[in-house]
């Protein structure tokens, strides 16, 4: 599903990061629309945490330790559930409606389970790396 880090060039190259960066797009289009005194509340915390999930796959993409590699991770499926309860709080404010809050939410859900699967195949090669290490003692 994911390209290794290996056979990129760019954090661009990996499809989790395009998703986040098409989310945050949409996060800042759909905060334009919210009235001025809500844009510098919510909109303003919407708008941070979408852009942390994509900022920390960034700063993940380069990291050859896979420990550190999976803490960015693992900050950026933290700003994702952050960015759940903003829509959640922005549709109970009225601010979006259920319409737009779901299309947020299946983006949202498709971001998650990139990421998930992003970080579910760097603790394989770590668990490999491990095995190869081990055996290599014996």
């Amino acid at each position: 599903m994911e390209k290794s880090d290996s056979k990129t060039k760019s954090f661009k190259d990996l499809v989790v990061w395009q998703k986040a960066h098409a989310f945050v797009l949409n996060i800042y289009q759909q905060v334009k629309i919210f009235p001025e005194d809500y844009q510098a509340l919510v909109g303003d915390m919407l708008c941070e945490s979408a852009t942390a999930i994509a900022t920390n796959i960034v700063g993940g993409y380069k990291k050859k330790d896979r420990e550190e590699k999976l803490l960015f991770l693992t900050t950026a499926q933290e700003a994702l559930e952050e960015c759940r309860y903003y829509i959640t709080l922005a549709t109970d404010l009225n601010l979006l409606d259920s319409f737009q809050a779901e299309e947020l939410e299946n983006n949202l859900n498709e971001v998650s389970y990139l990421l998930n699967s992003y970080a579910r195949s760097i603790r394989r090669r770590k668990e490999g790396d491990s095995r190869k290490e081990d055996d290599s003692r014996d």
